[in-house]
């Protein structure tokens, strides 16, 4: 403790002096050169980390962070799962806090004690707010120093509960989902206030743990409905509902053989205002079901499936013309020689994923629907035609795990941010449905002590023949790459069980943009960030503890999406109450 914490001080006025980058868009027509010069429910199918979405976050699933960071959506909520008659005490749960800049948050859960064991029952809500300003840039040729004020607010609050039955678990989970937004100024043409609002609905049945190696299964059904509203912009609502089932069924013949079905099927509804063309509007109905043959033998594991999906919809709705696929590999093997130190897996996936309303405004809560590019439509289904990955993963010691992996995949349709020209040579914030390849490296290492958490998270990532309107590399369309890499590096010192202090260090790389304009050749580019900061948590008492959250210690301007960065230093304060 006496030595690292002085080291890591150390550390940071060189990294300060280091950081002289500048995330601004900037609209160059420097090349010249013409088109022929170049050559996206329940149990969805998961594309990785972001190369399908204009999210740009990533996280590889394998390790926790330890901190979450301020504004992190994904809330923190408990999933108890007794064992019938387990004795359970009333559980309370709060972290609230508030900073500057002005970033309020909430996380609440309540366990109440019930008389049957068997029955759990969870409240929770969680919100992230923020009251500023928008450091904006407009990609007009020239950088506006001007700022905007602007708030957004994104809260979630349900009720989720189970009953073990002796054969079968029951489960449920109703909840709202909020996200509001606005600006008092535009220097980016956003005028509106946003209040989106959303219920759902989901039911399922499952097969209790203790028989899981018999014939299991695992269905849901969920409903929702959305309707999102704009203040100042003269449009009716937007409406966006779904019904979705979902499941899994499996037997393991054997200890060595087994088979599973995974299926999904579900009705999509979004309805534009009368005003909008007929791409904006219509229902979609989607299937998917994915055969497997499992088979665990000393060394190899090897999980053998093919995916059957299929998307039907109005001729004239959702992003019309789109390509499409029906087979999709559903493969994994992997072999462990030495008992999990390294095992070396091949994968190779693919499938189809619906774009919900939701998840568009879920990656960007500032998208607005009438500034979307209606040649291909609002939404609809991205194709991951093929992905494949070659990788390692396993553990050192009993402390230090790892895991490393290439890959490549092919997709359609899949969103990504872009510019849409509006007046004299100005642009807005957009999405566009593009097609391309990428090539990715990932590498992931955790170290786990009973003092120290330390993980550390990297990635490179290419975008190849981007296709927008079937024209590859130069295109009509200003659309933006991904970040070429990813870093979340994370290190927890505690000293023991009562004093918390962690530093993390997460970076984003250049994403591009290139397109035709008449007889020029244009280029954007969002510049890097560098995001350094530090965590503080001191336990008073079981029940109680103070947290302390400095985030951007280097100044830097981060500009997670289009024309919306925020400049400068914040910090939050706050306190955690657990009353079991």
């Amino acid at each position: 403790m006496k030595k690292i914490l002085p080291l890591l001080l150390s550390l940071l006025p060189a990294l300060l002096s280091a950081q002289g980058l500048d995330p601004t868009v900037r609209v160059t027509g420097t090349y010249k050169g013409n088109v022929s010069e170049g050559d996206f429910p329940k149990q969805e199918v998961v594309l990785p980390d972001s190369v399908t979405v204009f999210d740009t976050h990533f996280d590889y699933k394998v390790f926790d962070k330890p901190y979450q960071g301020s504004y992190d959506f994904s809330p923190y909520l408990m999933d108890l799962r007794p064992r019938p008659r387990e004795v359970r005490k009333n559980q309370f749960y709060l972290k609230a806090g508030a900073g500057y800049t002005l970033h309020p948050m909430l996380d609440a859960y309540w366990n109440p004690e019930v008389a049957d064991s068997c029955f759990n029952l969870s409240v929770y809500a969680t919100n992230r707010s923020y009251w500023g300003t928008y450091d904006a840039h407009l990609a007009d040729g020239t950088q506006l120093g001007a700022f905007k004020n602007g708030f957004e607010s994104r809260t979630l609050a349900g009720v989720k509960g189970r009953y073990d039955f002796p054969n079968v678990v029951l489960t449920w989970d109703a909840h709202y989902k909020g996200i509001h937004n606005g600006e008092g100024d535009a220097p980016v043409f956003n005028y509106f206030n946003r209040g989106y609002n959303k219920a759902r609905v989901n039911v399922g049945v499952r097969t209790p743990v203790q028989q899981i190696k018999k014939l299991y299964y695992d269905f849901s059904v969920g409903a929702g409905y959305a309707q999102d509203n704009f203040a100042g912009a003269a449009v009716s609502p937007f409406r966006a509902g779904n019904i979705a089932i979902d499941g899994v069924v499996g037997d393991m013949i054997s200890a060595k053989h087994g088979f599973r079905l995974d299926f999904s099927m579900g009705l999509q509804v979004f309805g534009a205002p009368p005003a909008f063309p007929k791409e904006l509007t219509g229902p979609s109905a989607y299937f998917s079901i994915t055969p497997h043959y499992v088979m665990n033998l000393r060394k190899f594991k090897m999980d053998l499936g093919v995916n059957l999906g299929y998307v039907t919809k109005a001729a004239e709705s959702w992003n019309y013309g789109q390509p499409t696929q029906v087979v999709y590999p559903d493969v994994r093997i992997a072999y462990d020689p030495w008992k999990q130190w390294a095992t070396f897996y091949l994968n190779v996936k693919g499938g189809m994923k619906m774009n919900t309303y939701d998840d568009i405004l879920e990656a960007n809560p500032h998208f607005a629907p009438f500034w979307t590019d209606y040649s291909r439509g609002l939404l609809g289904s991205t194709v991951e035609r093929v992905n494949a990955s070659l990788g390692v993963e396993g553990k050192i010691t009993s402390k230090w795990s790892y895991d490393a992996s290439v890959g490549y995949a092919v997709y359609g349709s899949s969103p990504m941010e872009g510019l849409l020209p509006a007046a004299a040579g100005r642009f807005i914030p957009t999405l566009y449905f593009v097609n391309y390849q990428t090539f990715y490296a990932g590498l992931g290492m955790a170290w786990r002590s009973e003092s120290f958490d330390a993980s550390v998270r990297a990635k490179y990532q290419g975008t190849y023949n981007l296709d927008v309107n079937g024209v590859h590399k130069v295109q009509d369309k200003a659309v933006f790459t991904l970040p070429n890499f990813l870093l979340d590096a994370r290190l927890t010192y505690n000293y023991k069980h009562r004093v918390y202090a962690g530093v993390y260090l997460e970076a984003q790389g250049s994403r591009k943009a290139q397109w035709n304009d008449g007889a020029d050749v244009r280029t954007a580019s969002i510049r890097p960030f560098w995001n350094l900061g530090l965590d503080f948590q001191y336990v008073f008492s079981p029940e109680w503890s103070f947290w302390l959250h400095i985030d951007n210690l280097l100044f830097q301007e981060i500009q997670r999406n289009l024309f919306y960065a925020r400049k400068g230093g914040q910090f939050s304060l706050g306190v955690t109450l657990n009353i079991r």
